[in-house]
This record gives structure tokens, sequence and C-alpha cells, in this order.
């Protein structure tokens, strides 16, 4: 990899075709923003790299203090993505190291295996790009009517990052001027207008690689960084629950039970809490008074589980009024009344609220409509939290397991073959893992 080397990322859109007050790049997905996320994979990638963030002028303050501790510098950028460039790469001056690597800051699924290709085919050419190969048959229009269909084998679709030598880069745009290259879409549009008989070299992309451009695009973000989680595989690794105090709520029997064990092996103390031990979930006063007895005796809660859950497994017009509240109650009420009386103890250590869904969140289930829809809510809720309780250094996050050999689990469907089923313990390490992890806004299925 090239030792001399910057990243100009940019962070200046208005998001105007996502229809949202706030600017894309400013949109939190995962308990982050998407240019948090676009900055963390380039100061992964390269530690020791200079990161400049071009933002619009009137979010500099806020961008400033959203990156303060790190070493990203954050200037304003321009009113066009090109004076966005053109603003870092004077911003790099005299200083500037041989490479820059422009990025688009709506990328944040960019591959650490892209950059390694991109940076080193900047060892032989002055100018790379990353595309992908068009699945789509191109149309060439004119007044209407089609004017040519080219082949598609020669048909790329254009990425980010792209990447020059950096003095070539300068020279081109001080050789257009400031008040010429707004005619771009992108750098090398610029670099081949300036250097015709140049060579930029095309480096494979990622279908994952998008672009979050409207509504739908952060639909599929956030299903992406839900995939993305999948690497939280069943194993006791890396685990740094020693000396934690964790309450969970449900620990008696199931998932609950076999997170309680995981815990205490880890080193976790640990209480279980449920109807057993005299805490209805769905009784807010009980709630907070157990969370007020544990904050009597351990002096701090670093983790509250909510494992909590019934189902009951018949077709909507069967079941009773009763059946129906007391599913509501459990499931989202419960998980609200954890949440709400949780909130003092975990800001105080910067701690997690670790909640769980359902499969069926994705879909509501025919003949358990109430507990599917409560699931889903689940989701909803953890994505809320994780944003409304960034500020007070609260990570809130969610699990997702697949069928689980539980007694719930065991009462409604009798016939389910055991072998096809997950053991709680590997849904109870998963959870573990994630508790040690530093991660906030995770829906991560198993």
């Amino acid at each position: 990899m090239p030792r001399d080397i910057a990243f100009i990322l940019l962070a200046g859109g208005s998001g105007s075709r996502l229809d949202s007050p706030i600017p894309k790049q400013f949109i939190r997905v995962a308990g982050k923003t998407i240019v948090e996320h676009s900055f963390a994979n380039l100061a992964a990638f390269a530690p020791d790299a200079r990161i400049v963030i071009t933002v619009p002028s009137d979010a500099l303050a806020f961008a400033r203090a959203m990156f303060e501790g790190t070493r990203a510098e954050v200037i304003v950028g321009g009113s066009s993505r090109q004076a966005s460039t053109w603003a870092g790469l004077r911003h790099l001056g005299p200083d500037a190291p041989k490479n820059v690597v422009i990025h688009d800051s709506a990328r944040p699924f960019l591959s650490h295996q892209i950059l390694h290709d991109v940076v080193e085919a900047l060892e032989q050419y002055e100018a790379v790009d990353v595309g992908i190969k068009t699945t789509d048959t191109i149309i060439v229009e004119r007044d209407g009517f089609i004017q040519s269909i080219p082949k598609r084998e020669h048909i790329y679709r254009g990425q980010t990052p792209q990447a020059f030598r950096y003095g070539a880069l300068v020279k081109c745009y001080e050789e257009l001027g400031a008040e010429n290259i707004g005619g771009f879409t992108d750098d090398c549009g610029i670099y081949q207008r300036c250097n015709p008989q140049g060579k930029i070299r095309i480096v494979q992309g990622s279908p994952e690689n998008i672009k979050i451009t409207d509504s739908v695009d952060l639909v599929l973000a956030d299903e992406l960084f839900r995939i993305r989680m999948q690497h939280l595989m069943p194993n006791a690794s890396g685990l740094d629950l020693k000396g934690k105090n964790t309450l969970v709520f449900g620990g008696s029997d199931g998932i609950g039970k076999a997170i309680v064990q995981v815990l205490q092996e880890a080193g976790s103390q640990v209480e279980s809490v449920s109807r057993r031990s005299g805490c209805d979930v769905s009784d807010h006063q009980q709630v907070s008074a157990v969370i007020a007895d544990a904050m009597r005796r351990w002096g701090h809660i670093d983790n509250v589980v909510n494992a909590a859950g019934l189902l009951i497994k018949n077709p909507l017009d069967r079941q009773s009024h009763g059946e129906v509240a007391s599913q509501v109650s459990v499931n989202l009420m419960g998980s609200l009344n954890v949440a709400q009386c949780s909130h003092s103890a975990l800001k105080a250590s910067h701690g997690m609220l670790l909640q769980f869904s359902s499969s069926s969140f994705t879909r509501g289930r025919a003949d358990y409509t109430p507990y599917s829809a409560c699931k889903a809510a689940i989701v909803n809720l953890t994505q809320g939290l994780a944003d409304e309780w960034m500020d007070d250094g609260i990570r809130v996050n969610c699990i997702v397991p697949g069928r689980t050999d539980t007694a719930m689990r065991r009462s409604n469907f009798a016939a389910e073959d055991s072998r096809s089923l997950l053991s709680p313990y590997e849904v109870a390490l998963v959870s573990a893992k994630l508790l040690s992890s530093g991660s906030t806004g995770v829906i991560a299925r198993i």
C-alpha cells in the first residue's frame, strides 16, 4: 500500500432526493450517522492517513463536534461535488501526500478489499476508478426514442472511491478553473478531460457498495448492517464481561436462563428476574423496584437484558381479549417498562440494554399475530432508542434468534423436530458477545 496517501470524504450533500429534513450523511443507521460509518471504514483501513471531511457550511460546528477526538479534519465543502473535492485538495495543501483517495460518504459499505485494490493500482497508474458491470440493458435516448443500445460487455456502473496522484488531479482542477468544474459528474471525468491519452485503471467494485440516495436505499442499508452482524458467531471468544453487573428479565427459562449461566461463567454478577421471583415486566412499579434494589446492592448496573416473552398460538379471532392483552403487556409494554426504568442506571454506567425480537418481525406470522406484531415493534424500539440514547452513552441492541428450543416454543409447536432448532446456549453466547461489544443499534440475526 502506498505510504503517502490521504482521503477526502465528501459529505456535502443536501439529501434532497431523500425528502428528509436532515442531510442524508447525518441520518443515523445502526447506531451511527452514515458519514461516521464511512469515516470508520477509512480510519480502520489506514490508521495513520489524513482524512479530510467536507461538509456544508451550516453543518460545520455539528460535524466538528461529532468527530471531536478523532483525526478527522472537517472543513467546509463547496456548492457541488467537484467544488467540495477542490476544497479538500486545497486543504491538504503543500504538505499533501503523493496520493489522494476520494470517497462519497453516502457509500458506507465500502470494503477494505476494494480499498486495498484501489491503493495497489495506484502503484502503477495515476488515476483509478471503481466500477461494477451493469446487469441491465442500457438504452441511449433522444427526443423520447431509443437512439442506440450499446452492448453490456463494456458498460460499467461507476462507484467510489476514485484515486489519483495528488499533483496530477490538482493540475487538472487548476487547468479547468473553478468556473468549469461543475459540468462534470466525478473526478475521473475531470482527469480524463485534461488527460485524453491518460489511462484510468478500473478496479472491481461491489454490489454492496451502494450509495444511499433515497428512502428505499435507507431500508436496504439497514438490512445490510443487520447482515453484517452475522459474524457474531456462537463462540465465547472476545468476551469482556468479568466483573460486570447484569439484570436478566425473563431469566428463569429458555434463552434468558441460558444467558444467566453463560454470563456467570464469563465472570459477571448476574441476577435473574421473572414472575417466579416476583417481577412481572408488564408492571412498571415492579420493574422499577427491581432496578432500584439492584442499584442499592450493587452500586451500578452495566447491562440490562430483557428476554421475557409470551406467545399464544391461535388465530386472532379465536384468542380472547385477555390473551391478546397479556401478549401485548408482556412483549411490548414489558419492553417499554424495562427500557424506561433502566435508563437512569444505564446512563450512569454507559451500559447496554439488550432486547429480543423474533424472526417473525420481517413478516407477520399467521396464528400468532399479536406476538409477531409485538416483536416487530421491538426492532423499531431498538432502532429508535439507540438514536435517542446515543448522547447518554447507552447502547441499545436486539437479538433476533431463529427458531429456538425453548419451553415456550415447545408448548406452541409440539410437532417440531428439536434437531432443527437452535440451542438456547447458542443464542446466549451470541448475546454475550454482543454485550461485550461497543455496538449500538444492532439488530443481530442468528
